[in-house]
C-alpha cells in the first residue's frame, strides 16, 4: 500500500503522482479488447461470494494486524469480513470489541500461502462509500516477501486504492527503482471512477508490462526498464483500512467505511 508524504504537501504531490504515472504510457478512454477477449483467457481462480457469512478458507484468510499504518487496525471478526447478497463486505468502524483496545477495528483478506500466481489478468468488481480517513484497496505482493530485500524492493501492485473523498482511484506500482524514501512511487495513475455504482478494477500482466484498467478501459501501462521485481508469484489482498497514514485522521461522523466486492477473478493466457 502507498504511503505519502504529510498531509501538508499531499495536494502538489498527488497531482505530480498523477503526471509522472502517465508518463509512461498515456491513459486510455476506450475499453481494451484484450482485456475482454474471453478466448484468449483460461480462468485459474474466482471467488463470486454468493455464500453466506464467512468467508471460503480454502482460498482466503484474515490479513494480520501489523505495524504499517494500513494494517494497524485489522481484526479477525467476522463483522469485518462478511458475505450476503452476492458481495463480500469489508468494514471499518469505531466500534468497541472486549480484550482488544484500539480505536478502530477493520477487515481484510489474502490469498498468500493458498493461491498465488506469475503473470495473467486479475478482474475485482467492487463498490466502497467515502468519508474522511478511508482506504479501502485491492492490491498483490509478492509470496516470498523478501527475495529481493525488504519493501518496495521485491514489488507491489495496487490495482486500486481510494482515499478520503476523492473522485478518483489510485493505480500503482512499487518497486526500489520507482519508490522514493518516502514511500511513494512516481509509477502511478489517477483515474475518474463512478462513486455511486461498482466499477470493475483489473491488470494484464506479463514479462514486459503490467496494464491497468478501470471498467474494462486501458489507465496505465508499467512497462519493463531495469530492475524488475515482477518475476515471481505474487498474492491477492482486499481490505477496507483506514486513518494514519495517507488519508490523515478519521473523520468518526463518516464512519463505518464499507467496500463491497463482488467477484475476485484471476485468468491466464490459453495455452
Amino acid at each position: 500500500m502507498k504511503i505519502n508524504l504529510p498531509h501538508s504537501l499531499s495536494c502538489a504531490f498527488l497531482l505530480l503522482l498523477g503526471l509522472n504515472g502517465l508518463s509512461q504510457t498515456q491513459a486510455q478512454s476506450k475499453p481494451s479488447t484484450d482485456f475482454k477477449d474471453s478466448s484468449k483467457w483460461n480462468l485459474i481462480f474466482e471467488d463470486e461470494f454468493n455464500g453466506q457469512d464467512g468467508f471460503d478458507t480454502a482460498k482466503w484468510s484474515y490479513s494480520p494486524r501489523w505495524n504499517p499504518a494500513w494494517a494497524k487496525f485489522l481484526t479477525h471478526s467476522e463483522d469485518y469480513v462478511k458475505q450476503g447478497g452476492g458481495n463480500m463486505l469489508f468494514r471499518m468502524d469505531n466500534k468497541s470489541i472486549a480484550g482488544d483496545p484500539v480505536p478502530y477495528h477493520s477487515g481484510g483478506i489474502q490469498t498468500s500461502k493458498k493461491f498465488s500466481f506469475q503473470y495473467g489478468k486479475v478482474e475485482v468488481r467492487a463498490k466502497f462509500n467515502q468519508g474522511k480517513g478511508s482506504w479501502p484497496a485491492i492490491w498483490m505482493m509478492p509470496e516470498v516477501p523478501h527475495q529481493y530485500g525488504d519493501w518496495p524492493k521485491s514489488g507491489e501492485i495496487d490495482i486500486m486504492e481510494h482515499v478520503n473523498t476523492e473522485a478518483v482511484v489510485h493505480q500503482t506500482i512499487h518497486s526500489e527503482r520507482e519508490t522514493n524514501e518516502n514511500g511513494a512511487s512516481n509509477a502511478t495513475t489517477q483515474v475518474p471512477y463512478n462513486a455511486d455504482d461498482f466499477n470493475t478494477y483489473g491488470i494484464i500482466w506479463d514479462a514486459e508490462k503490467i496494464e491497468f484498467f478501470v471498467n474494462d478501459a486501458l489507465t496505465y501501462t508499467y512497462h519493463k526498464s531495469g530492475f524488475w521485481p515482477f518475476d515471481k508469484p505474487f498474492y491477492l489482498i482486499l481490505n477496507q483500512s483506514g486513518g494514519a497514514g495517507w488519508p490523515g485522521a478519521i473523520v468518526d461522523a463518516d464512519l463505518p467505511f464499507e467496500m463491497y466486492v463482488d467477484y475476485v477473478r484471476v485468468y491466464q493466457i490459453k495455452k
